[in-house]
């Protein structure tokens, strides 16, 4: 298994917002409700919204398994100060999780901060998002607990992790 990862630019975005509808309600079933599955692929996953969040400085990378997207990162370099990497997302589609290519994923993004000078990357999910092992197991540590509001009633649960180096 060959697994590609490139950093993309907007006219591409189109594909993030895809394999998100593609991967969020099947690995989200168990964790959150449908309607908030729902309610977060339209606020944060929408064209507009990846666009706006491109434009604001975040960056994305997708991964490709024989010229196929089978997943995504989106990253902030410098957030909240210089040294510091915020890994926004970080998702691959359920049937090939496990396989690697969340790792390639990560690794690209480590590789870019150090690049950029950043000395930690650090992340918020879900404490009941099996992905908690995964950062684990990449070295990762729980920083912190936090309760994120994010409208109409909704609450993110989160766990935010750090990778130091």
């Amino acid at each position: 298994m060959k697994v590609h990862v490139v950093e993309i630019p907007s006219t591409d975005l189109s594909i993030v917002r895809d394999l998100s509808h593609a991967i969020w309600p099947i690995c989200y079933a168990n964790i959150i409700t449908e309607v908030q599955i729902k309610y977060m692929l339209e606020n944060m996953y929408s064209l507009p919204a990846l666009e706006k969040a491109q434009s604001s400085g975040q960056r994305f990378l997708l991964a490709y398994l024989d010229s196929k997207p089978v997943g995504y990162a989106g990253f902030e370099i410098g957030t909240p100060d210089v040294n510091r990497c915020k890994l926004h997302k970080l998702y691959v589609l359920p049937n090939l999780q496990g396989s690697g290519i969340g790792k390639e994923l990560l690794l690209k993004t480590q590789y870019l901060a150090d690049a950029a000078k950043c000395q930690s990357m650090f992340l918020q999910v879900n404490k009941k998002n099996p992905a908690v092992q995964f950062y684990q197991k990449m070295g990762m540590y729980v920083r912190e607990e936090a309760v994120f509001d994010i409208g109409n009633g909704f609450v993110m649960d989160d766990f935010i992790m750090q990778l130091d180096w």
